[in-house]
């Protein structure tokens, strides 16, 4: 999905002008890579005043979304914390909409995370970012190995402090046995790669443990 622009009308704390300028209202950071950087910077819908030159952050609501990480959010200025549980509300409304409107698009099991200012939300992008590193090297070691990687849900993957790529012995679809035989020769291969190690390790402990969720299709 294109990201999208919307014309607000807001005011400058500085020199208490105001002023027409559009903003983002939907940001699809798989397709944008530029936008998805100044998310990171914390810079995305940060506009200068044209009449005194002072940083105005609007006060405007929008939305981020990144299929193949299966997230999706809605922002919230940092004032609006205080009304907290109304604009709780308003997301699920929109969200609804939005889900009869995208249809298959959007699956039923994905639901949107709601941030106030865009500190939580660049957190989580560099939270990302540093996953996928790890998850370059893991792949590197199961290619030497042998081994396949199984690609599980990333919102399931965060919700549980896992990886959402793991290896496994065998082709196919994996099972319970055939990932922990991978996750067992890549913790023999490289045992800096923790995220894999820890998992494991709850796997084994946990008999009733099954394979974790696949990432939806795109």
């Amino acid at each position: 999905m294109a990201s999208l622009q919307g014309e607000v009308e807001t005011r400058c704390l500085a020199c208490e002008e105001s002023f027409e300028t559009p903003v983002w209202s939907f940001v699809d950071g798989e397709r944008d890579e530029r936008l998805r950087e100044q998310v990171k910077a914390r810079e995305c819908n940060l506009l200068l005043c044209p009449h005194c030159g002072a940083a105005v952050m609007p006060e405007a609501s929008w939305v981020y979304c990144e299929g193949p990480a299966e997230i999706w959010a809605f922002v919230f200025p940092e004032a609006w914390r205080a009304e907290e549980p109304k604009w709780r509300a308003k997301m699920k409304d929109d969200f609804d909409e939005m889900r009869a409107a995208l249809g298959e698009r959007l699956p039923l099991d994905i639901q949107p995370e709601i941030f106030f200012g865009l500190d939580g939300l660049a957190a989580l992008l560099e939270a990302e970012d540093w996953r996928k590193d790890e998850r370059d090297v893991m792949k590197f070691f199961a290619s030497e190995l042998g081994l396949s990687v199984y690609q599980a849900s990333p919102l399931w993957a965060r919700a549980h402090g896992a990886p959402s790529e793991l290896p496994y012995q065998g082709k196919g679809v994996p099972t319970r046995e055939s990932l922990i035989a991978g996750l067992k020769a890549l913790a023999a291969a490289n045992d800096r790669l923790t995220a894999w190690s820890d998992f494991l390790g709850g796997l084994e402990n946990d008999e009733a443990a099954a394979v974790p969720p696949a990432a939806k299709a795109r």
